[in-house]
């Protein structure tokens, strides 16, 4: 079996980055109340969940760049999602949980890309 070519899998790390936006987008918003305290179960599970996917591209490869791109597309599809639709409603409301959905993502990535390659025995 033929290994892909690079920019292929930089495609499909995009698309899978994508699609893991696309699911977990409204997710985000879901709370819960526990003796008066609101946890944001949802946001704390998408971010969650985003993360482990680009930190899992950036162990399985040898370089930043499949992580970099797995991180464009989810952070893509995020913003993409907080446009305003033709008929002006929006999935990533403008209050806390989708401020803090909007630009925490983008801060984990920075920290997973920039971390220093595992050593390789």
């Amino acid at each position: 079996m033929e290994k892909l070519p690079r920019p292929l899998k930089w495609l499909f790390a995009a698309i899978g980055g994508a699609l893991m936006a696309a699911v977990t987008t409204p997710l985000a918003q879901a709370s819960v109340d526990v003796l008066d305290v609101t946890i944001p179960w949802g946001l704390i599970a998408a971010l969650l969940t985003v993360t482990a996917y680009v930190l899992g591209l950036r162990l399985v490869s040898d370089t930043r760049m499949l992580a970099l791109f797995g991180a464009i597309g989810v952070v893509a599809v995020i913003m993409l999602l907080s446009l305003p639709g033709p008929g002006g409603g929006v999935i990533v409301p403008g209050n806390l949980y989708g401020t803090l959905w909007a630009a925490v993502p983008s801060l984990i990535f920075v920290a997973v890309i920039a971390f220093p390659s595992p050593r390789r025995r």
